[in-house]
């Protein structure tokens, strides 16, 4: 086929996987977001008083990386905009706690880390009950960011857990020599290829990362154990496998406090003796975000924009997606 007509299709192709995912993602068929981006506003979802909860949600992979776009500026990473949250409901006397809503099955040891940070800095200068509500999956790294809050609710549905730490790959050696394709990187130690899918890896390269591995996860189990007081640590060695768990049986392991649905959630948060407002009242429920489309109910409240752009497919077949990385994330 002539390059001149093999360009030209793929050029269709391209622009027709960009079409169709643009399509699934909202209703509108929006390819080019606003160039600039929108101010961080404060949305009422319900309550009238003059004290507010603050619900900051955590959503999808937690990374400190943007969401690109080819035709507009990124979105603010997970990291950015729970830092931007927290720093304006501090600087808001109104606001008496906050609550994480917390569905994602984890993600990258730094980010996870810093936003975990970040909350337990927030508590001690505020001074206001933090509590993290689990939606669908609260795993992994988002279980690791739950360690800094003052208590943990879940969904009756909820799966959590995951404590561990996990770096993906695969080896394509053997199937590209068969077909006569080999790897002439080069190199400025036998180490610097480490974990490449194109070459064996050696026993010494296995034991590196391997204590990489070790020293990241026995820095999740001391968060853990932090946040967890009232588990033995003899026990908590016994769970903190990677194994997952229902919202009844992290109930029953001491790894969450309540299961309920998001008034009881409020209700709790309430009830907390660092909580200053009228533990009878009616506090309003806010959320940040930028935009000005309207939030309604607590769903709505979300840390993605209200029409975003994600390429997915498009990602990977431009090599746009991201390298290996040492995850906090439940991965199957």
């Amino acid at each position: 086929m002539p390059l001149r007509k093999f360009g030209l299709i793929s050029s269709v192709v391209l622009l027709s996987i960009l079409f169709t995912e643009s399509c699934v993602i909202g209703n509108s068929m929006n390819l080019f977001p606003p160039t600039a981006k929108s101010e961080f506003e404060e949305k009422l979802i319900a309550g009238k008083d003059q004290e507010k909860i603050v619900i900051i949600s955590i959503e999808g992979m937690i990374s400190d990386e943007g969401k690109e776009s080819f035709f507009g500026p990124s979105s603010d990473s997970m990291v950015v905009r729970v830092k931007e949250s927290l720093k304006r409901a501090e600087r808001d006397p109104d606001v008496k706690g906050v609550i994480l809503k917390i569905n994602s099955p984890g993600g990258t040891v730094t980010a996870s880390d810093i936003i975990y940070q970040e909350v337990k800095k927030f508590k001690e200068r505020k001074g206001i009950p933090v509590f993290a509500g689990f939606m669908d999956t609260a795993a992994s790294g988002a279980y690791y960011i739950a360690m800094a809050t003052d208590s943990i609710g879940a969904h009756p549905t909820t799966v959590t857990g995951s404590v561990g730490v996990i770096m993906s790959g695969i080896n394509v050696k053997e199937g590209l020599d068969k077909i006569g394709v080999k790897d002439q990187s080069f190199t400025s130690g036998p180490n610097k290829a480490l974990g490449s899918p194109t070459t064996e890896m050696t026993s010494e390269q296995r034991k590196i990362l391997q204590s990489i591995i070790d020293s990241l996860y026995a820095r999740f189990f001391d968060v853990v154990k932090k946040g967890r007081p009232k588990v033995s640590e003899s026990r908590l060695k016994e769970i903190c496998d990677g194994r997952i768990f229902t919202a009844e049986q992290a109930q029953k392991e001491g790894m969450i406090d309540f299961i309920g649905y998001f008034d009881n959630f409020v209700i709790e948060l309430m009830k907390h003796p660092k909580y200053e407002g009228n533990p009878q009242g009616s506090p309003r429920i806010v959320t940040y975000q930028r935009g000005k489309v309207p939030v309604e109910n607590i769903y709505q409240a979300t840390d993605v924009k209200g029409n975003p752009i994600s390429f997915g497919i498009a990602d990977k077949l431009l090599g746009t997606s991201t390298n290996s990385k040492f995850l906090y994330l439940w991965d199957i």
